[in-house]
């Protein structure tokens, strides 16, 4: 291994952490949020989150996640913060898909 590849090793490793982070960190806002109907809403949350993780960790793609994050409105994270919530087995497994879903959107950014 050269000293260039050692040098990259753990930068590597760093954004991987920050990307794993920041997408458990959405997933708490939603989660917090999602039941929520007042005003940020889960949508603003999770897109203040972002910006505010991009600001720390410059690697991370602020652009591509406000993007990913898009395409979950608010009444699909407050879906599944109410799925994952339920006391119902399928409909919990149907938020934690959904959950999956979302935390992927924004990890692809990253990868």
């Amino acid at each position: 291994m050269t000293d260039d590849s050692m040098l990259l090793a753990p930068v590597s490793r760093s954004r991987r952490r920050s990307t794993r982070h920041l997408g458990a960190v959405a997933v708490v806002a939603v989660l917090t949020l999602g039941a929520c109907s007042s005003d940020p809403g889960p949508s603003r949350v999770a897109q203040d989150i972002i910006k505010a993780e991009a600001l720390e960790n410059p690697a991370l793609d602020e652009e591509c996640m406000l993007d990913a994050l898009e395409g979950f409105d608010d009444e699909a994270l407050e879906a599944i913060a109410d799925d994952l919530a339920s006391s119902n087995a399928d409909t919990q497994a149907a938020g934690e898909s959904a959950l999956a879903d979302f935390q992927a959107a924004l990890d692809a950014c990253n990868a």
